[in-house]
């Protein structure tokens, strides 16, 4: 059995119905009454929450340039389908960590600084995998795509950047379950609902499942096996309201304010925390295609980048 999944410990229950009062004790219930749907039980072994930290437009960075604005990140957790109850445990644990004191779903930008660490040390206690991708923006400012004829627009980024960590997600993925089962299943995927346009999103799978059914992927790269691109699974939902989005975050935003030196709230400690648990970190661009400041250097050297 992967160590991933292998329990270290016992969970603790999931979170009881708050006595607050408000929003925020709605959305309490709510995520303590959480669980996942008879369908996703019987339909998919694994699932995969992605959220991410900061913006995936690029001339953004004219304006900010310098600052905490020229990165962006995607985090994922992978875990069994069938362990979906226990992640409304683990963030109870994690605020408990964190000292929380409002009801309500765990918010990485609420935790103080220096309980950041100890929370990132807590879910890296946990059987499961992470996933990075971090995408340095400065460098797409005066990118053209010669096959679009005109430059990279946001949403562009956003799936260019998706299928980046995606690769790396279903690569992993399907080691382990030809190592375990003998043959590959879909998987159950849950996007943090931003604000993209999903149609744009949703098309771009579709393509990149045709391309790599009929041998037609422009790009060569690992994983994206046509079963794993199936979007029968995947579902937008709201991170306050799913706690393996919540713990998602935890990961974004950990290694978004690893990466941004220029914020005032930089700290590699977290994201470095997380190492027991962080199967790949995919660093964008790559040494060849671009610079990365050096200041920002250190969390991706921790993760043995060699720059």
């Amino acid at each position: 059995m992967m160590l991933w999944f292998t329990p270290v410990g016992h969970f603790e229950e999931a979170a009881q119905h708050t006595q607050n009062h408000g929003q925020s004790a709605h959305k309490a219930k709510r995520l303590a009454n959480y669980r996942p749907s008879r369908h996703v039980q019987g339909m998919a072994a694994i699932s995969v929450y992605v959220d991410e930290a900061g913006d995936p437009g690029a001339k953004d960075g004219l304006r900010f340039l310098g600052d905490r604005h020229e990165w962006f990140t995607f985090g994922a957790l992978v875990v069994r389908t069938s362990m979906q109850e226990d992640l409304v445990g683990w963030v109870k644990e994690l605020r408990e960590e964190a000292r929380a004191r409002q009801a309500g779903a765990l918010h990485y930008a609420q935790i103080t600084r220096g309980r950041r660490t100890g929370v990132c040390e807590r879910l890296a206690q946990k059987p499961c995998r992470a996933f990075v991708f971090a995408s340095h923006k400065s460098n797409l400012r005066s990118y053209f795509n010669p096959r679009l004829n005109k430059p990279i627009d946001p949403e562009r980024v956003y799936n260019w950047c998706f299928r980046l960590l995606l690769e790396r997600v279903t690569a992993w993925v399907e080691q382990r379950q030809l190592s375990e089962i003998g043959k590959l299943e879909p998987l159950r995927l849950v996007l943090a609902q931003r604000g993209h346009g999903y149609n744009h999103f949703n098309s771009y799978i579709d393509r990149l499942r045709w391309q790599r059914e009929n041998g037609q992927l422009f790009l060569k790269g690992p994983g994206l096996a046509p079963v794993h691109l199936d979007r029968t699974e995947w579902v937008v939902e709201q991170a306050a309201l799913n706690p393996g989005l919540q713990l998602s975050d935890v990961i974004a935003s950990a290694f978004y304010q690893g990466a941004n030196e220029a914020s005032p709230s930089y700290d590699i400690g977290p994201a470095v925390a997380l190492k027991r648990i962080v199967a790949n970190v995919n660093l964008w661009p790559l040494a060849h295609q671009g610079g990365i400041p050096e200041a920002a250097r250190p969390l991706f050297e921790a993760y043995d980048y060699i720059f």
